[in-house]
């Protein structure tokens, strides 16, 4: 017995070495070997999914990756908190085969000083009849000593891959911030203004606007996913739709030349929902092109409203999509409104939506505004709305035309 006491010594030392999660595990599951020999080990910590295998020696490959609390040895031993031994596996009800040369098993939970169970050690032999009562007492002793610092890694774990996404999320924003205009087009018969408000996880909302000679286009867009990646995606966005609008080609060929580039690029999961227009300031005119993302919200002075829903499929999902351009002629005092789903999805208290129906009531009231004031005013509605809820779930961005 002292040796193995100078072998749980030999241990701690070791462990109080590291805060690397993996590497404590490697020392534990290398350091039983010496308390009580094994021919299968397993270290299975809880998580909210329920237990899976942090460190294993001598299972086949995903034998022992997941388990359900509860289920066999390993399962039963952190749901009641009791160790086991099982001098025959073929005679325990518990038992789930892993390994087929497996005949006796050993379980122990690991508690920790107030009382929480965290997980298990396992052990299996070859042998029937392998381990005693006193093996259960020193593997119990050992579990208790070592449970500090598992849950001390896993803290520190944590901390650091918060650290990392915090990270990740702050270079993401800035790229995001460096790809927004940072003034608005001063284009004669017209009152332009557009705001994006980050939430904590940043999205992959954009807007912009593009002189293409004697015209302004416009786009707003969205990319599926959020962070780091969301931004990269949407950075390779910017940079081929001013590449290639800037060449004054036509909108169809423009939109279909920028979704080969994000179709052969970003991969199946990701895409972009997008809106481009070109508006000519002389004859009031827009063409654009709905590349399925949300319809803007056309004010008309007359009282009528319009939802520009046409133009095709989101960019980066089919290889060869079809695109078809459409007009919006413009009368003085008409207001659009192109918005993100941040803005028409927020939530309230009530798991309600603002919807479209919220956001035209806005834009109606404020019509008679300054395109910033009615940005101000939507941006208002949608964060008391979603207030009571904890507020805006998603960013916000919306670009104002309105027609003087």
């Amino acid at each position: 017995m002292e040796s193995k006491y100078k072998a749980l010594i030999r241990t701690v030392q070791k462990i109080s070495a590291s805060l690397d999660l993996d590497e404590v595990l490697d020392i534990i599951i290398d350091s039983i070997k010496e308390l009580v020999d094994y021919s299968a080990a397993v270290i299975a910590i809880i998580d909210k999914d329920g237990i899976f295998s942090a460190k294993t020696r001598g299972y086949p490959a995903g034998a022992v990756d997941h388990m359900k609390l509860g289920e066999g040895i390993i399962g039963w031993c952190i749901a009641t908190g009791q160790g086991q031994v099982v001098a025959d596996v073929r005679h325990n009800k518990h038992y789930l085969k892993a390994r087929s040369e497996t005949r006796s098993e050993l379980a122990v939970p690991i508690t920790t000083n107030t009382g929480k169970i965290i997980g298990a050690l396992n052990i299996e032999s070859d042998r029937c009849n392998a381990y005693t009562e006193s093996e259960l007492e020193v593997l119990t002793m050992f579990a208790g000593v070592i449970a500090v610092a598992i849950q001390t890694s896993m803290l520190h774990k944590q901390v650091t891959e918060k650290q990392r996404i915090d990270g990740e999320l702050q270079l993401a924003r800035r790229v995001i911030e460096d790809l927004l205009p940072k003034s608005f087009p001063l284009l004669e018969g017209f009152d332009i203004y557009g705001v994006n408000i980050p939430v904590e996880a940043v999205g992959g909302d954009y807007f912009d606007y593009i002189y293409v000679f004697d015209r302004l286009g416009i786009i707003i867009a969205d990319v599926s996913g959020k962070g780091f990646p969301a931004a990269i995606i949407m950075a390779s966005f910017r940079a081929y739709m001013h590449a290639t609008v800037i060449n004054d080609f036509s909108m169809r060929f423009a939109l279909s030349r920028v979704n080969h580039l994000l179709y052969k690029s970003i991969g199946e999961s990701k895409f972009i929902t997008a809106f481009y227009g070109l508006l000519d300031p002389i004859s009031k005119r827009l063409l654009y092109i709905n590349a399925g993302h949300n319809p803007p919200l056309l004010v008309c002075a007359d009282g009528s409203t319009r939802l520009l829903t046409d133009g095709g499929s989101a960019l980066g999902v089919l290889a060869n999509p079809r695109f078809s351009e459409k007009v919006v002629d413009f009368q003085s005092g008409d207001v659009l409104v192109l918005y993100t789903d941040g803005v028409t999805e927020a939530i309230n208290s009530d798991e309600e939506e603002f919807g479209l129906a919220r956001l035209e009531k806005v834009v109606r009231r404020s019509a008679h505004m300054r395109a910033y004031a009615i940005c101000e005013s939507i941006v208002e509605a949608v964060q008391d709305f979603s207030q009571p809820a904890g507020g805006m779930q998603d960013d916000l961005t919306i670009s104002v035309i309105k027609v003087k």
